[in-house]
């Protein structure tokens, strides 16, 4: 695919950025066992006879968790493994799953809540690791700064994934650090044969994570040395300048809603990709506490 669209200008900040290819391996987590792992059907509540009223889907069920472990994984991520009896069928079966963390606040009777991806899934053990980006204006994270063990949770879902064509060839994935525990389920998911191009924007070098896969993944880190997220376009310009073959090839990016629509444009309009081979999400909109991509793809 002959495509590309370089910036012309970039400030200097955003020319500071450093890659390395992944090792070709197996994960620890087993993300053969993500990909194709069974959907394991709930179990629904017996209705009387003569009730009309429909049983709560799954994903919209909510079940109590503990915290199990906390952890820092970089200077602004944490991550936060919550397990729970009510975990135990519960139907994750691909990557970058996502579900609806409930946390409680003081000034608020009703707990707030938000979307987190799943980063993995321990089956045997009802247990999930959820990464929290520490930002400090959400509830949630202000919440997971002050987690510990034990503290409790409500959660719903799953939805969304990752979908994975059995024709696809290359990949190219972009976000920034809301996107990265997204990335990191996707990318150690993948399966050997797969050219994987990413670039992955984060607030600083240190925050740089070490993803493993069997694929073929060439990651650059674009750190934004102290520059607020959503005010550069480093990322959504090193996307938009990559070449991708022209056919069986899929783009993946998650980030603030402007670019994520900047990106699907290009793609679809100026490059010619079909709709459904990309993926485009916005999972935060600058200016706005609450957002929700009535546009996105999860």
């Amino acid at each position: 695919m002959a495509c590309a669209s370089p910036s012309n200008s970039r400030a200097p900040w955003e020319q500071r950025h450093f890659s390395w290819r992944l090792p070709r391996c197996a994960t620890p987590d087993a993300p053969d066992r993500l990909l194709h792992s069974r959907m394991i059907p709930m179990k629904t509540h017996d209705m009387h006879q003569g009730d009309d009223q429909r049983p709560t889907p799954p994903e919209r069920r909510l079940r109590v968790a503990e915290v199990r472990a906390v952890r820092h994984l970089t200077p602004h991520m944490k991550r936060i493994t919550i397990g729970s009896d009510a975990l135990e069928a519960f139907p994750v079966s691909r990557p970058a799953q996502w579900v609806k963390l409930f946390v409680p606040t003081p000034d608020s009777e009703r707990p707030n809540g938000r979307a987190y991806t799943i980063r993995a899934f321990h089956e045997r053990k009802a247990e999930m690791d959820i990464d929290f980006v520490l930002h400090g204006d959400g509830p949630c994270s202000l919440w997971a700064e002050q987690a510990d063990v034990g503290d409790v949770i409500q959660i719903a879902g799953p939805r969304g994934s990752f979908r994975l064509d059995p024709d696809l060839r290359h990949l190219l994935i972009g976000g920034d650090e809301t996107a990265l525990p997204a990335i990191g389920a996707i990318i150690e998911a993948l399966p050997a044969g797969l050219t994987v191009e990413a670039f992955i924007e984060i607030p600083d070098p240190t925050d740089a994570q070490i993803l493993r896969s069997r694929a073929d993944v060439r990651i650059t880190w674009l750190p934004r040395h102290g520059m607020p997220a959503g005010v550069g376009t480093a990322l959504q310009d090193a996307v938009t300048a990559t070449r991708l073959p022209e056919t069986a090839s899929a783009v993946w990016f998650a980030a603030e809603a402007g670019a994520a629509r900047s990106v699907r444009r290009h793609f679809q309009l100026d490059c010619g990709l079909e709709p459904r081979r990309i993926q485009a999400s916005g999972y935060w909109k600058k200016g706005e506490t609450d957002f929700r991509d009535r546009g996105g793809d999860s």
